[in-house]
């Protein structure tokens, strides 16, 4: 009975064994029948017959890998999800297949099993299925990116990125920076500050050669409010970069957040130099200007937000800070004047008059400013209120009326 049940095991093994090659031929089979015929013509069945067949050798692989078989060599292994990889690569390359996200997915895991099983065997098929997959995700993120789906982008520069590394990992080719790059950005279009910091730190890490990144990595930083750190990577940028000047506009975030508004507008001024034409430096400038106390400080933020109107005469953020800056100056004038006494009615009406001409200056930037957005709602209620102080009450209540609509919208 003993030899009978051992030549029973030894009849199952052989039988396992030859269906898992059984299998495994199929798949290749219906792969080259794919390849050679049905691919050009648009067929997909020979395919779908590959990949229930490969399906079903990966099943007894991984039984026998679970029953510890020591018949399973790695060299086996390697051949059986090697064939998956390249059956499951062209469906994932297959036009409008609703699964080919999936089946990309099952490629790439299926590569790498392959080559940490036997890297010699099928290596060339190998680095050709995962290659494939790799430039058809980059692409679909490049696409995701274009359209401002920076998720999918993400996700998809990710996958690429970690197709790059198993290539990487097992010899087979350089570290896809491209790919990390574009992940970083789309991580940080989409709000995934953390990750979009790893990345940045691996590309720095990397020598890759973008003062972009430098610069982004260190608006992150001081979005997190860890401004040591931010200033360290502008730091390093700038030895990095000692020519380009892009980095004085992260110098002057930085010490804006560290309320340093002198040191920050001898930067913004040295900037101003360097970039004439930009407008969101003069605006920056004024709004700063515009916040500290003394002597001509709201003269100069009055000269340099009609600079920034100058070079960008639709500037939203200019205008309505134009006109705040004069509607902020009247309301001064108006308290003023309403903290004086009864008898002195000719200090009240110099002051009245004052602010009118102020409210009068402050008028046509809200109007401009309405113009390019009517439905801000700050905007609305400085013409609300400036026309009540000029004494027009009907377009006040215009005014009124087209803010609490608005505001009931919302």
């Amino acid at each position: 009975m003993k030899k009978i049940a051992l030549l029973l095991t030894l009849a199952l093994a052989a039988q396992i064994a030859f269906a898992q090659s059984k299998n495994m031929n199929t798949a290749r089979n219906h792969l080259n029948n794919y390849l050679n015929y049905d691919k050009a013509e648009g067929k997909t069945e020979s395919l779908e017959k590959a990949r229930t067949a490969i399906d079903a050798a990966v099943g007894e692989v991984t039984a026998m890998q679970q029953a510890n078989d020591p018949k399973l060599k790695p060299k086996t292994v390697a051949k059986v999800y090697s064939y998956k990889a390249q059956i499951y690569g062209e469906l994932a390359q297959l036009p409008n297949y609703e699964l080919a996200g999936e089946a990309a997915k099952q490629a790439v895991d299926a590569a790498k099993t392959a080559l940490s099983a036997d890297k010699e065997e099928s290596t060339l098929t190998n680095i050709q299925v995962l290659d494939a997959i790799r430039i058809k995700i980059f692409n679909a993120g490049i696409k995701g990116y274009e359209s401002a789906d920076y998720n999918t982008a993400y996700n998809s520069f990710k996958s690429a990125t970690e197709i790059s590394d198993i290539l990487y990992a097992n010899g087979l080719g350089g570290i896809d920076t491209s790919s990390i790059a574009m992940c970083a950005f789309s991580a940080q279009n989409a709000g995934k500050a953390d990750e979009a910091m790893a990345l940045y730190d691996r590309l720095i890490k990397l020598d890759y050669k973008d003062e972009q990144v430098y610069q982004q990595l260190a608006a992150l930083y001081l979005a997190k409010g860890d401004d040591a750190t931010a200033a360290k990577v502008i730091a390093d940028g700038k030895a990095k970069f000692p020519n380009s000047n892009a980095f004085l506009i992260s110098e002057i975030n930085t010490l804006l957040k560290a309320g340093k508004q002198q040191d920050a507008i001898a930067k913004m001024e040295e900037a101003a130099r360097l970039y004439p034409d930009n407008a969101s430096l003069y605006f920056a400038l004024g709004s700063t200007y515009e916040g500290l106390t003394g002597e001509g400080m709201q003269q100069k933020a009055e000269s340099y937000y009609a600079k920034a109107l100058e070079i960008k005469p639709d500037y939203f953020d200019a205008l309505y800070n134009l006109g705040a800056l004069f509607y902020n100056e009247a309301a001064e004038k108006i308290k003023q004047a309403n903290e004086l006494d009864l008898s002195k009615q000719k200090e009240y009406d110099k002051l009245s008059a004052a602010a009118k001409e102020l409210f009068n200056k402050a008028l046509p930037y809200f109007d401009k400013a309405l113009a390019i957005d009517g439905n801000d709602l700050n905007t609305l209620i400085a013409l609300k209120e400036i026309h009540a102080n000029l004494g027009d009450t009907k377009k006040s209540n215009e005014y009124k009326a087209r803010f609490d609509e608005l505001k009931a919208k919302q």
